[in-house]
């Protein structure tokens, strides 16, 4: 389980992925063409779905592969790491119909790099293949037919210069890929649930994660071991099982979700607070949602329990939500690159406002706590309070924890 300790001084390295959206759908086509003619000639990136399935249920993980080549040996790199510099993980989508779509909360929120190596690998004819979720970048909130491309800065003609770990000059488009999103199924939805918890469930599945895991921790050097877990880790069994529970919005998978959320232990609450830092950690049941209502009210549910130890990171989740239950523009596509600046700007004032609120929350629950729950929770109230108490002093430019 991933972690990161935040300090006072933070620096927001991006908040939101910013492709080149155009409002007019008409514009799609030119817009794919255009950027196509900007591609180098001799390198390729193809997109497709995993099996050549191109119909989805609305609640449904969408697999794809992200395939790179060359047909020039030894003059295109591919930067194979996607933790530690920013080529990696920069890409976009760029979709027909922007207004059905929202994004995940690692595309649309702040994301940085663990700074700083890099992994560059000659491209061939022989593709290197990625295996992804769509589902984990992009959410389609409503039925229909829509068509995608994907834009990626991770390939490099001239190599690297030494220090720099920056993204590629180079935009490299992919072709159009056509999905369709069939109407929500009750009736799928519930086999779906019940399958998923299933394997969550499953002693056999969770010893085959565990055990890679453990093995992935001794892979060495670093890049290697980011590299496994993007492409080995993130496809088992146990990690397609939880993407399909994140991708289930309906209220009672939603209930699991919140109910299954990794919890920081108590000794890492503790050692952190003492530091004077809050400490989060990646919630793959959290990672989006068409429903932040049903989220924000399952997290405020869980709260209330008078046993139940609200932490920070819990926080930090629930505060997303409440931004996006209460603004939902934060995770739709922006109409144009220009709104960029303004859109950070607004997240940061709803954000500081959702702590407010949920402080406020918490400290209404606190009678009602005792013990260890009530140690935690009065830790993140604290915690809370002191980034706002951040964001809003006039000499302060540093926006609260993201």
């Amino acid at each position: 389980m991933r972690s990161v300790i935040r300090f006072s001084l933070l620096f927001v390295v991006a908040l939101f992925s910013c492709p080149r959206w155009c409002s007019a759908q008409t514009d799609f086509d030119t817009r794919h063409t255009n950027a196509l003619h900007h591609n180098p000639s001799g390198v390729k990136l193809s997109l497709r779905t995993k099996n050549g399935n191109h119909t989805f249920h609305l609640f449904e993980t969408i697999p794809i592969v992200l395939a790179y080549s060359s047909s020039r040996p030894s003059t295109f790199a591919i930067e194979m790491d996607e933790t530690m510099n920013f080529a990696g993980h920069w890409h976009t989508f760029d979709v027909d119909q922007p207004d059905a779509v929202l994004l995940s909360w690692g595309e649309a929120g702040s994301y940085g790099v663990v700074c700083c190596a890099t992994d560059l690998r000659y491209l061939s004819e022989n593709p290197i293949s990625f295996e992804r979720e769509l589902t984990d970048y992009l959410r389609f909130d409503k039925p229909g037919t829509y068509r995608f491309f994907v834009t990626t800065r991770r390939v490099f003609k001239e190599g690297r210069k030494y220090l720099d770990f920056d993204t590629s000059k180079i935009r490299l488009v992919s072709n159009i890929l056509e999905i369709t999103i069939i109407p929500d199924d009750p009736d799928w939805d519930a086999k779906r649930l019940s399958r998923t918890l299933a394997k969550l469930s499953d002693p056999h599945v969770l010893a085959d994660h565990h055990a890679l895991e453990q093995s992935i921790d001794h892979f060495d050097p670093e890049t290697t071991k980011y590299e496994a877990r993007a492409n080995q880790l993130d496809q088992t069994q146990l990690a397609l099982a939880r993407k399909a529970l994140n991708a289930l919005d309906t209220p009672a998978a939603i209930a699991e979700r919140v109910r299954r959320m990794d919890m920081l232990s108590l000794e890492d609450i503790r050692s952190t607070a003492s530091l004077g830092g809050e400490q989060i950690i990646g919630q793959p049941l959290l990672e989006s949602s068409t429903r932040p209502d049903l989220i924000v009210a399952a997290l405020e549910s869980r709260a209330q329990i008078p046993g139940f130890r609200v932490d920070y990171d819990f926080a930090y989740w629930w505060t997303h939500y409440l931004v996006a239950r209460d603004h939902p523009e934060v995770l739709h596509l922006f109409a144009d690159e220009s709104q960029h600046q303004s859109q950070i700007h607004s997240f940061l004032v709803q954000q500081v406002e959702a702590e407010k609120d949920i402080a406020a929350r918490l400290e209404s629950f606190l009678e009602s706590k005792h013990g260890v729950a009530r140690e935690v929770t009065t830790i993140t109230i604290k915690s809370l309070k002191d980034d706002v108490a951040n964001w809003e002093k006039p000499s302060s430019p540093a926006p609260p924890p993201h």
